[in-house]
């Protein structure tokens, strides 16, 4: 793992036109992307999930900002 790969438990964010939302990296797809790249599943934070279901998707790391490190 590299220092700049994101982690299960890491907090990120990513913007989607002016929208701001918070996630939760819920697992490590591995280097499965397009050359090679890191994929994550991540879950949207309460405060940014209006839903009953939580919602959980996959992204690379490129697309998304380290708020907090997991412990």
């Amino acid at each position: 793992m590299t220092p700049n790969e994101l982690r299960e438990g890491d907090r990120v964010a990513f913007t989607i036109g002016r929208s701001t939302f918070h996630a939760r990296v819920i697992e490590d797809r591995g280097h499965i992307g397009v050359g090679g790249r890191q994929i994550v599943r991540i879950e949207l934070l309460p405060d940014d999930d209006a839903g009953d279901e939580p919602r959980r998707f996959e992204m690379p790391p490129e697309d998304l900002t380290r708020e907090q490190t997991a412990a």
